[in-house]
């Protein structure tokens, strides 16, 4: 008689154990759900100090050193009398001679300034598990290489900018005289700005794999240094395959230097301030 007793189960003490088991499964989907994209994040990092900085450093150096050597010279722009003759120029390049607008350039100063600031969000980020320093470091780098290459290409190739082969009264005299005239080959805004948005995009990307907002970032990116290097011929400061070559320098560079540096954790940094986080908020 006591056996039916001894199983049965009032139906109010099932529904709460099982209530309770439902819970916590919540809980811990809960927490896996919400831990598995920092803990990604975090393992996926870089690291500085590995042996590939010394030659990144070196060789931007040496770049912008031979870049200045070559750049010592005191001559006078090509156009420092008439206007060069754009038959000389391919169909594409051409198109550029016509071309002036100094509220174009200006507006590329301020853009490629922006485009060089937006990696720094990525070192003042404090989400990133202690990688600040090495992020900041990347980015030196990348910016130096960049610049290197920039300069050394502008002094080696020469090139006069698509303004010597205008014209239009409305360019400065001294403009056209001026050495930086000679200075056309490749486009250092649009190179800074590719090198700068490129880095920022991929260090972004790889730091948050979980992130819904990567095609954003991407499209964002490019095309604010797209238009940057748009406003460099808008203002007639480059040619288009200037603005090709910057482009693909700059991408080059901010993909490289990080992808360089890449490395993956065993013991995911920044782990455990996110687990106090996560207990602090499930206990409140």
């Amino acid at each position: 008689m006591s056996g039916p007793h001894r199983h049965s189960t009032p139906p109010t003490a099932g529904r709460s154990r099982s209530g309770r088991r439902a819970a916590a499964t919540l809980v811990v989907l809960a927490l896996a759900g919400v831990t598995a994209p920092r803990e990604a994040a975090a393992q996926a990092g870089y690291r500085t100090g590995d042996g590939v900085d010394a030659p990144l450093v070196v060789g931007g150096v040496l770049a912008y050193g031979l870049g200045w050597w070559l750049d010592r010279g005191d001559e006078p722009g090509p156009a420092a009398g008439e206007p060069l003759d754009p038959a000389a120029l391919n169909a594409l390049d051409r198109s550029a001679v016509d071309n002036w607008s100094p509220a174009a350039a200006r507006a590329s100063d301020w853009l490629v300034a922006a485009c060089a600031a937006a990696p720094l969000g990525l070192a003042l980020d404090a989400g990133h598990g202690g990688q600040r320093d090495d992020i900041a470091v990347m980015y030196l780098e990348t910016a130096l290489v960049t610049t290197g290459i920039t300069y050394l290409l502008k002094n080696l190739v020469g090139r006069p900018r698509p303004y010597a082969y205008s014209d239009d009264p409305a360019i400065p005299a001294a403009l056209r005289g001026a050495r930086t005239t000679t200075r056309s080959f490749p486009s250092g805004h649009t190179a800074n700005a590719f090198a700068a948005m490129v880095f920022f995009a991929t260090v972004y990307t790889r730091l948050h794999p979980d992130a819904d907002a990567e095609a954003w970032v991407w499209g964002g990116c490019l095309a604010a240094a797209s238009t940057t290097g748009y406003l460099r011929y808008r203002a007639g400061r480059h040619f288009p395959t200037d603005i090709l070559a910057g482009a693909s320098v700059g991408a080059l560079v901010g993909w490289a230097v990080p992808r360089a540096h890449e490395t993956v954790f065993a013991e995911p940094a920044g782990a455990r301030g996110g687990e106090v986080r996560l207990a602090f908020g499930f206990g409140f």
